[in-house]
């Protein structure tokens, strides 16, 4: 058990709700979290997972008081994300990789070849079964989080889709749909704002909606952090 707890782990992050239940199960299983991981383009200055921009990335990373670490993708993804881990297991100690993978075999057998390459043991906090969807994001928003939708697909929603908040109005709605209701195919993303892992909360100041690649994508400009009460 000891041993267990002296694991060092890294939390790959996209921002939304899937990594954020997965490092919430790792703290709760007291897990020795050393960092979150993103993958970013320091060109545009926005993570790849959900189009984040950087500053925004990084208040949220201030907000779990968790270190943050920027990978940047430029020349190749894959070979980036593997130096960054290997980099990680040397300088940190770091001997497993957290991934917020669901159901998708195709994302899970990437993410174990990927860990396998770094020398890390990969672990899949919240792999559940399709079936199981619904239930996992009922979890989510009864635990507390607040996520807002950064993106949505234009193929299943409207303009107004980005910027809704997860709340109980939104699990209604989505399970009218015909689509994974956690988005687990690319449906919609999310970027949460606060919960119980949380030591301050991210209030979104000012942002946009934009079409980009068909799918509807919430700019977010400025934010700011709030103490909570």
């Amino acid at each position: 058990m000891a041993e267990t707890k002296n694991r060092k782990v890294a939390v790959c992050w996209s921002s939304g709700k899937d990594a954020c239940l997965a490092l919430y199960r790792m703290l709760k299983e007291n897990k020795n979290v050393a960092c979150l991981l993103s993958m970013v383009s320091e060109k545009d200055e926005r993570n790849h997972a959900h189009g984040i921009r950087l500053e925004i990335l990084k208040s949220q990373a201030e907000a779990l008081q968790i270190p943050l670490v920027l990978v940047d993708s430029a020349g190749n993804y894959e070979e980036s994300l593997i130096r960054a881990l290997t980099k990680l297991k040397e300088e940190l100690g770091i001997t497993e990789i957290a991934f917020g993978s669901l159901y998708s075999q195709e994302d899970r057998k990437w993410n174990e070849e990927i860990a396998n390459k770094a020398g890390l043991h990969p672990i899949f906090p919240v792999w559940i079964s399709p079936e199981e969807s619904l239930k996992l994001l009922d979890e989510f928003i009864s635990l507390g989080f607040s996520a807002v939708v950064c993106r949505a697909s234009e193929k299943h929603f409207d303009s107004s889709w980005a910027g809704r908040y997860l709340d109980s109005s939104l699990f209604d709605e989505i399970q009218k749909l015909d689509l994974c209701v956690m988005g687990e195919l690319g449906e919609y993303h999310t970027f949460v704002l606060d919960g119980p892992i949380f030591h301050k909360k991210v209030n979104l100041i000012k942002s946009g909606v934009v079409l980009n690649s068909g799918l509807w994508s919430l700019d977010v400009q400025q934010c700011q952090l709030v103490d909570k009460g």
